[in-house]
């Protein structure tokens, strides 16, 4: 019986420990860390690929930041793995404000978005739901206007109250 539980011990020594899915710290809510992303955009998604490497088809509606040549993206997701969000947060048929390939996003292949923070953000009746400018946990609610407006840098605007006749200097 010894030799039974030394070859058990044994086993259970061989056996490898589990794997552990990305961790990471959390940079930050959306409009702080979208700075850093190269694509942001505000789209819908069409459907989901899953498997081995889960994938999202996405409609882009708006390109708020960065540049693309399609209407059309293919999104990669979390598989377990990598700092991904999962498939199932975003189910087709939904609008979303996406900041792609932002650090930690391991993107591999293609787009992807990151977990390592508020990277995403739900569209719902003209307004945008999640962690736009707080804490972690603090989902807030703004027009998609206004939301814009604070996304996008500030325009340049001049303004003078003074009559100018032709031939003057101002």
């Amino acid at each position: 019986t010894s030799f039974m539980y030394l070859m058990l011990m044994l086993g259970i020594l061989m056996v490898p420990p589990p794997i552990h899915a990305c961790s990471c710290a959390w940079k930050g809510p959306f409009l702080t860390v979208a700075k850093d992303a190269p694509l942001v955009v505000r789209g819908k998604v069409l459907r989901h690929h899953p498997g081995k490497t889960p994938t999202m088809d996405v409609l882009v509606l708006e390109t708020l930041s960065g540049g693309l040549l399609d209407s059309g993206l293919v999104v990669q997701m979390g598989d377990g793995m990598h700092c991904r969000p999962m498939m199932d947060t975003f189910p087709p048929d939904t609008e979303w404000i996406l900041a792609l390939n932002g650090p930690g996003s391991k993107p591999g292949d293609g787009l992807a978005i990151s977990h390592c923070g508020e990277y995403w953000l739900k569209v719902d009746s003209n307004a945008v739901v999640g962690s736009i400018d707080g804490d972690q946990n603090q989902v807030k609610r703004m027009s998609l206007e206004e939301f814009k407006n604070r996304f996008l840098y500030p325009r340049f605007e001049e303004k003078f109250s003074r009559k100018i006749m032709a031939g003057e200097r101002f």
